[in-house]
């Protein structure tokens, strides 16, 4: 498998600490993160929430309008530094 070698602040390295699993590399925990909090998933996953689901259609629609919103507009803090 290829590799290639990323620079990450100080903060960023701490906080990929604090995410990594015992058995991971770096590399597998960025994965992990990736895969599974990206936005793309996030109705998904709050589908799969016991919370969600005693919505009323009305107050469901309204939130995932919101959601929809968020991930349309969304930009990374990183992209302004």
């Amino acid at each position: 498998m290829a590799s290639k070698t990323i620079s990450v602040t100080e903060k960023v390295y701490n906080l990929l600490t604090k995410m990594k699993l015992a058995h991971e590399s770096y590399s597998d925990t960025i994965e992990r993160l990736c895969s599974n909090f990206g936005a793309g998933n996030l109705l998904q996953w709050f589908d799969n929430s016991v919370g969600w689901k005693d919505m009323d259609p009305a107050e469901f629609e309204e939130t995932e309008k919101i959601i929809q919103q968020f991930q349309q507009n969304f930009t990374p803090e990183w992209r302004y530094k």
